[in-house]
Parts: structure tokens; sequence; C-alpha cells
């Protein structure tokens, strides 16, 4: 009986050691984000996006950052709103929606060459006889994904305020679920036109010069607040506040600064009141249509 005594002492000694020796690490233990990207941006920016993902961890070493993509902009929000996604960066119409729900809050307004706003620009290619939206009645088209404004709502409300039906407007349409995409069947002549995000655009000129110097921009639509980076509302303000400070104080780190000027953006903004109105306007009325 002794014996046994012994040895449930030294296994009752031994077990404590161990949890004391687990303490540090479970008091220590990192918090998971996970941030969410759709095809608001180029695929070609990857590699930016992983070290933007580093960045984030530079800033507080608590973090464990964690980057989960989705094809479409409306899996994205389910994400968020089943607590999957902790930030995104989602377009300007999935916030208007995570916002009516109450599921999401603004983090943080990119800032592109000085403005927090950007356009939905319809292109073709340079040698078309297209010259507005209008012209392309009957043509192929590419939108780029059913809930992005400048790929999909923007243009679709024009045509609806014109008393033009997007669904049988052109002689058919597709989806590409990223802009960049959407450049390219232009370029390929996959289709003959599309609607894309100006910044996208614009980044996609910086990176690709002879492949957008075969394309024009026929109309420009907008202007619309800069797609936002939401976080989902139930995040805990204390993870929040250390987000939105590292993602607005990205311009004054050398490190943040770099990953910035390869994304061609200037910098992240606090929101200060930014108007999405005319958005929730466009839904409502292309909602209402259909």
């Amino acid at each position: 009986m002794k014996n046994d005594q012994i040895l449930t002492s030294a296994f009752q000694k031994f077990t404590m050691l161990f949890l004391l020796l687990l303490l540090p690490f479970s008091l220590y233990a990192k918090e998971k984000i996970v941030l969410g990207l759709t095809g608001t941006v180029l695929k070609d920016d990857l590699k930016n996006f992983m070290d933007w993902e580093k960045y984030l961890e530079s800033k507080n070493s608590d973090f464990d950052i964690q980057i989960r993509f989705s094809r479409t902009y409306a899996e994205m929000n389910t994400l968020i709103k089943e607590h999957k996604v902790d930030i995104a960066y989602v377009c300007n119409s999935s916030y208007t929606k995570l916002d009516k729900d109450g599921t999401g809050k603004i983090l943080a307004i990119p800032i592109f060459d000085g403005s927090d706003q950007y356009y939905s620009y319809i292109i073709t290619r340079k040698n078309s006889r297209f010259d507005s939206l209008v012209d392309l009645k009957g043509a192929i088209f590419a939108f780029t994904d059913p809930e992005s404004n400048s790929g999909s709502t923007a243009p679709s409300y024009y045509m609806i305020s014109h008393d033009m039906d997007p669904k049988t407007f052109f002689k058919s349409y597709i989806y590409t679920y990223e802009h960049g995409e959407s450049i390219k069947a232009v370029i390929d002549g996959f289709v003959d036109g599309a609607s894309v995000d100006s910044i996208v655009y614009t980044r996609f000129a910086q990176k690709h010069p002879s492949q957008i110097d075969q394309l024009k921009v026929i109309q420009v639509l907008g202007p619309y607040t800069n797609s936002p980076i939401v976080a989902r509302s139930s995040l805990p303000q204390k993870q929040f506040d250390m987000l939105q400070y590292a993602f607005t104080t990205m311009h004054l780190d050398p490190y943040g600064k770099s990953i910035l000027e390869k994304l061609s953006l200037d910098r992240f903004d606090i929101p200060s009141g930014q108007d999405f109105s005319n958005v929730a306007k466009m839904l409502e009325a292309i909602e209402k249509r259909q």
C-alpha cells in the first residue's frame, strides 16, 4: 500500500510539472485571424498578399494571419457571417449587404491615387466598332461577379435606367469571377466587352502595358467609394483596434509601404463617413427588377 501511495504521489508531481511546463505555451497561444480575399484583387498579386500576411503578423506577434480565398463575392459574405473569416477585402456592394444585415463593419478604406473613390470601366478592344455601352447591344459581354459593383451592379443599373434589360441586351454574357480575367477575356477576343474595376484596370496596365494597349475604355460609370477592408461585426473590439491600427499605419512602416507600393495603393484610412448610398440604391433597383 505504501508503494502505491509513493507511485501515486510521484505521478501527481510529474503531472503538475508537465502542466506547469505547458502553461507558458497556453498563455502565449497565437490568435488566428483569417483574412479573406476575393476577385477584387489580381491573382498576379498573390505574392504581395502573402507579404501582407507577414506584415500584419509583424505588427502583432500574437496574431496568426491566414489567408482564405473565395471564388465568389457571395461566398465571402457567407464566410464572414459564419465567422469563418474575420476580416476581408470585399467589394463595396458586398459591404453594403453586410451592413444591411448587421454582420460586417468597415475596418479601413484603401486610398488609390489620392482618392477614396473608383469607377466602373466598360472596356473593349481598341480596334472594335464599339464606343459606348449602348453599342454593345447583341454582343458578347463579360461581367465579373453577380455581386460585383463595378463588374455587374453599376452596368446593370445603367442599362435598367435606360430601358435596357441586362439579361436580354447582349447576345450572351458570362461571369469571370475576377476583374483580371475579364480584362484578359477582352484581350483574347473571347468576349466583345467587359465591365471592370478602374483600380484593377490601372493595376493591370502597370503590370502588363503591352496588353492593356490593345484595349480602350468606352464608358465610365461612377464614382463609387473604394472597396473596403471589412471585419465581421462580432470580431472582439481589441482585435478590431489592433488590426485597424496595423492597416492605417501601413504607409508609415518601411515594410508596409513597400507592399502598398507593389499594390499601387497610397495607404489605408480609418473610415470617415464614406457614402455607400448610391450602391444601395442600385442594388435595390436591380432586386426589384428581378
